[in-house]
């Protein structure tokens, strides 16, 4: 299996186990549940795992990462567009 294809069903199931805890155990207006700290916790996960694969990009010759850097900002996108 590609390294992208990896991280795009990272990505889908961490958004459903986010969606899941958070039918589970819903947010208010006062009291965050924890699907609002998972969605807390993605954005550092997400920055780490895109400033990996840049570094990782810069380091090959091949220069074979391009799609691996790309697929962060895009899911972002994607992601933000549904929810904003």
């Amino acid at each position: 299996m590609r390294k992208e294809i990896k991280w795009i069903l990272f990505y889908i199931i961490y958004v459903i186990v986010m969606l899941i805890t958070d039918k589970m155990a819903p947010s208010g207006p006062c009291t965050p549940g924890p699907g609002f700290f998972l969605f807390l916790l993605l954005i550092p996960i997400s920055v780490i795992l895109f400033l990996k694969d840049l570094y990782k990009y810069y380091r090959e010759p091949e220069k074979s990462r391009l799609y691996y850097i790309l697929i962060h900002p895009i899911v972002w996108v994607i992601f933000l567009s549904f929810y904003g």
